[in-house]
């Protein structure tokens, strides 16, 4: 392809990856992993088919890309905030009305699109994985591999996924249209509740 001068346009390799990824973002939220095809990706991005493969190697591959960033953008790119009225209001930004109006629906649904494929359930159950091993990361409640307080981080996850679920899918008021700031003192009580006391800092 070329510019109004004639001269090739060069690519921007990062942009056309990110173009990619909030297309897949999009279909997978949507329809599903079945339900998603690489052309159509490549179309909603506006790029070439063969793109996809370069980038991503395969759909599943995509589709590991599309749900590895899910999680994670709770808290943006650093992940989870660190401490609980923090974490609180990332979860109340992120679970509120219109959060994620480019997808229409919370893209964590995509997480619980049946596939069929147990690859690509394996895929889904890390994201959710990683998710919670961030919320002990933050949670600051006690030994890392203590199972009632990794109980704890999972219930808060299935928290925000049913949420989401309730908010995208079922639609009930006033869940629907709640607003951050109506959603952040219920969720810091929820999450105080669910993770317990916070462990005091150790002195050096």
């Amino acid at each position: 392809m070329a510019d109004a001068s004639g001269a090739p346009r060069r690519r921007d390799a990062a942009a056309t990856r990110q173009a990619l990824l909030e297309a897949a973002r999009r279909r997978f939220t949507r329809l599903g992993y079945d339900g998603t095809t690489l052309r159509e990706v490549a179309a909603d991005a506006g790029v070439n088919l063969a793109l996809i493969k370069r980038y991503f190697d395969s759909k599943e591959g995509l589709f590991k890309a599309a749900i590895a960033s899910t999680p994670r953008a709770l808290g943006g790119p650093a992940g989870v905030p660190g401490d609980r009225a923090r974490l609180a209001d990332a979860l109340s930004r992120q679970l509120s009305a219109d959060a994620w109006p480019e997808f229409g629906e919370h893209p964590v649904l995509m997480l619980l699109r049946v596939s069929g494929d147990e690859q690509v359930d394996a895929l889904r159950r890390a994201a959710l994985q990683d998710f919670t091993r961030q919320i002990l990361d933050g949670s600051g409640t006690g030994p890392e591999k203590d199972p009632e307080r990794l109980l704890r981080a999972e219930l808060l996850v299935a928290l925000g996924v049913g949420v989401a679920v309730i908010r995208s899918a079922v639609g009930l008021q006033p869940l629907r249209d709640a607003t951050p700031d109506a959603l952040r003192g219920p969720l810091r009580d929820v999450i105080d509740a669910l993770l317990g006391p916070e462990s005091e800092p150790v002195e050096g």
